[in-house]
């Protein structure tokens, strides 16, 4: 009896202030996840929708007004989620990127997540088509900013919040780094993607992204290696196309 009325007491004195704690730390990752994002797309809610704010965007000199607009809600989401980052630790030991066997590795890994793409990629064209929508946005996103802005957001801004969102975060909020591992690598596909089948692209990718991150829990690792890969992905496919002579499988 007495063991269990000091398990008791135990509990209330300390049990119950770490069960509290752990599910405001849940609650934290959680929210911060959703926060990521929300700042992420902050710089798309003036352009996304032309039908409400842009709708009669035609001709050079709105092109170059949507632009400033962009860049400058762009440079603030920028700011704000680096320091959100910066300030919770996230670029911990980002410095040790730079030693010989590190880079060598990312440089490496960087080349095998080209390859694996390109096949994916072939396979997923030869037998699937492209959605409609999916052109039509692509489509418009050329008419409303120019083509600089598109690169500035996939070649920096989508590295720097997915990686931190679909990285650490998701690293953070479970436990378990296995579970964190398959969490990470299926989020950041279906996020890209949803039910359709260019999963089998993503997915493929995004094992790869998050693998880097898993052997050192180095989030400038992931980010770097998938700012290089978003950046050179449109010289790389035709070079491989060319080199290969693989345009369909």
């Amino acid at each position: 009896m007495m063991v269990l009325a000091l398990g008791f007491v135990l509990y209330r004195m300390v049990g119950k202030k770490m069960i509290k704690n752990h599910w405001m730390k849940k609650l934290k990752y959680l929210s911060l996840f959703f926060l990521l994002f929300a700042i992420y797309w902050f710089p798309d809610v003036i352009l996304a929708y032309p039908e409400v704010y842009l709708k009669s965007l035609v001709g050079y000199e709105r092109q170059v007004v949507a632009t400033w607009i962009f860049l400058g809600n762009m440079s603030i989401s920028l700011f704000l989620g680096i320091l959100i980052c910066y300030k919770l630790g996230y670029y911990k030991n980002t410095i040790s990127i730079f030693k010989i066997k590190n880079l060598l590795f990312l440089l490496i890994t960087t080349i095998i997540l080209f390859v694996i793409y390109f096949f994916s990629y072939t396979y997923y064209n030869s037998h699937f088509i492209t959605p409609g929508i999916a052109k039509t946005q692509a489509a418009f996103s050329i008419q409303i900013v120019f083509p600089f802005v598109q690169f500035i957001t996939i070649a920096i801004c989508a590295p720097i919040f997915e990686e931190a969102a679909f990285r650490t975060t998701i690293y953070r909020f479970f436990k378990n780094d296995k579970i964190a591992y398959i969490v990470s690598c299926v989020g950041f596909a279906w996020m890209h993607t949803g039910p359709n089948p260019i999963l089998i692209v993503y997915l493929p990718m995004s094992i790869v992204l998050t693998s880097i991150y898993h052997r050192r829990r180095v989030l400038g690792e992931s980010i770097l290696v998938h700012g290089v890969f978003n950046a050179l992905l449109p010289i790389v496919i035709p070079l491989l196309q060319v080199i290969t002579g693989l345009y369909y499988l």
